[in-house]
């Protein structure tokens, strides 16, 4: 479903992604682990066309991203989904607002037909009753709730999640990652770039380990976990929380 092959993205003096090939089957739930400035939330921007690469390629659905081609590649985006760190909610409009304004203005979907499908994904994510809130009226988590269903409101067909968590009180990381692990239970394809090992553990098909740019090591989180083979991912393992 997805293909990168040879990727490489520089920003100044830093290779932040080199030579980066990897693919993902449709209805994976692929997660990307690693210490900060390993690469992780650069690859992940690089699949969802928010950063151009400088070589290499990203094909979705057989069909490459048109870096070259602005209005073609913001066509191709919207088949995914992406969710930030930080939300990136419109603070002057209301959660429904929020969750309507791609549909209407991007997909030309009636505003009836969009408040309804907005509506439903906010019954699904537990936030009903906040559609005529603000942003700065909800807590972290019922932000990134809302965003997770905003994005949903585009009929993504996969998810990318840039650490969802790591701006959220500890209390609150569990409804996301609730909602998370229902999406992929009910098979979507989705892309993670996460701190939380427990939930890679738990709900990944597959597990990457970057560093430094790189691809170090891959494997099932039974394996990678389990029997880590590089000396690096042992290290890194033994200084987080699984």
């Amino acid at each position: 479903m997805i293909d990168l092959k040879n990727v490489n993205k520089s920003f100044d003096t830093v290779h932040a992604a080199k030579d980066i090939s990897l693919h993902v089957d449709q209805g994976e739930i692929l997660c990307m682990i690693g210490p900060s400035g390993s690469g992780k939330s650069t690859v992940l921007r690089c699949i969802s066309g928010l950063e151009i690469p400088e070589s290499g390629t990203v094909t979705i659905e057989g069909e490459p991203l048109a870096f070259d081609n602005p209005k073609q590649l913001q066509k191709q985006r919207t088949k995914m989904g992406f969710v930030f760190q930080h939300f990136n909610l419109f603070p002057h409009m209301t959660v429904l607002e929020n969750l309507t304004i791609s549909p209407i203005q991007v997909l030309g979907q009636p505003k009836e037909k969009a408040e309804e499908t907005a509506i439903s994904l906010l019954t699904r994510v537990g936030l009903a009753d906040k559609k005529d809130a603000y942003p700065s009226q909800l807590s972290g988590g019922q932000k990134q709730r809302v965003a997770i269903a905003r994005s949903l409101c585009m009929h993504p067909d996969v998810m990318l999640f840039d650490e969802p968590t790591s701006a959220l009180d500890p209390e609150m990381v569990g409804e996301v990652l609730d909602v998370m692990k229902e999406l992929a239970q009910e098979g979507m394809t989705m892309i993670v770039v996460t701190h939380e090992m427990g939930f890679a553990k738990e709900v990944a098909t597959r597990v990457i380990f970057l560093d430094d740019g790189q691809i170090v090591e891959e494997n099932s989180p039974a394996e990678l976990f389990g029997n880590p083979k590089s000396p690096r991912l042992q290290e890194f393992l033994s200084k987080v929380l699984i």
